[in-house]
């Protein structure tokens, strides 16, 4: 499997171009099945996983799992298969339970923990514990914490890098503006930035007047697209399931006739290549979407068509409750976008 590099400072890291995100492997998967998707993406290559702190606190209820229990599983088999040193595993923190006896929301109040840089210690200790590993690849502000200073949790961050406790410090759920000032302040000081920045994103674009931070827009794609130390991380590619089920609901945000449009397209590509909706999704992606903001009359120097395109750099994290699922999504890398088709995914 080819790989793509994340950077940060001097820092290089190669990933896999398919990372697997387990949040729901060891939570509502059991172990066994989480050992056999883990076994299958290793022999497939693949050596780039995605988890966090607070995986398992959603369900405690319904569920009787734990805050952690993601992390528990992968340690688990890490322990039990030893692979290479090559695999990268990114974790969070920041949407823990700040309050052990109220359950976390997506809607204020949260319940998040935040990012104060004692939580965000606090948390990576217990992260690395549960992996059973001394070090991770990237480690991400699970969601900003809009009550301190972009610049203080950047340098949160730059800090365990430069004490070699993490390679690549990421941002997730972000408005641009403040990975933007983050990524400036840590560049004028000569610390290690952030380097990915995990968001929601599949084919759609969200409705006209919806901003919350969390799903890449068109100005997002056109800041990583200026940034070339800068990798978007993709949550929820696949939309849970949507993009192949018709009689699912589209998610609030993207529930607009644009939406429609882009799920029928990607539908037509799908069928043309031989493909899934699934793996168009994801291999255009990976192609890097095209920024759509340009200079209405090209440059001093160039004229408008003879630009060329400005991609942004962006890996989508795939999930997969079964091995077959998880082959469906490997099979993204033998699918092969024409030009023409990436024009169609590209435009707005």
């Amino acid at each position: 499997m080819e790989t793509r590099v994340l950077r940060s400072g001097d820092t290089r890291l190669e990933v896999s171009p398919l990372c697997l995100g387990i949040m729901n492997l060891g939570v509502s998967t059991d172990e066994q099945t989480a050992f056999a998707i883990f076994d299958r993406y290793y022999e497939a290559g693949g050596r780039f996983f995605d988890t966090a702190n607070n995986y398992g606190a959603w369900t405690e209820e319904s569920l009787g799992t734990r805050a952690g229990d993601s992390e528990r599983v992968l340690g688990r088999w890490l322990a039990i298969r030893k692979p290479a040193d090559d695999v990268v595993i990114a974790t969070k923190c920041g949407a823990g339970k700040l309050s052990g006896d109220r359950p976390l929301s997506g809607i204020p109040p949260t319940n998040y923990e935040g990012l104060a840089p004692e939580v965000v210690r606090r948390e990576l200790t217990g992260s690395l514990q549960r992996l059973g590993v001394e070090r991770v690849g990237v480690y991400y502000g699970h969601v900003d914490d809009r009550e301190r200073d972009v610049t203080e949790i950047a340098d949160t961050f730059s800090a365990l890098a430069e004490e070699g406790l993490i390679a690549i410090p990421g941002l997730s759920n972000t408005m641009t503006w403040r990975l933007a000032l983050a990524r400036a302040h840590s560049l004028k000081h000569g610390r290690p930035e952030f380097g990915a920045w995990e968001q929601e994103h599949s084919i759609y674009w969200t409705r006209p007047g919806y901003a919350d931070g969390s799903a890449v827009t068109g100005e997002m794609v056109d800041y990583a697209a200026s940034e070339p130390d800068l990798t978007i991380t993709t949550y929820s590619p696949q939309q849970g399931g949507q993009i192949v089920r018709p009689w699912m609901d589209f998610r609030s945000y993207y529930d607009h006739p644009g939406s429609h449009d882009r799920l029928r397209l990607v539908h037509r590509i799908a069928h043309d290549l031989g493909a899934t909706a699934n793996q168009v999704i994801m291999a255009w992606q990976l192609a890097g979407p095209k920024s759509n903001f340009t200079y209405r009359d090209g440059s001093s120097t160039h004229a408008l068509d003879d630009l060329a395109p400005r991609r942004a750099a962006m890996l989508p994290i795939f999930g997969a409750s079964s091995v077959d699922q998880l082959d469906e999504a490997l099979g993204t890398l033998d699918v092969k976008l024409t030009d023409d088709q990436l024009a169609l995914l590209d435009a707005v």
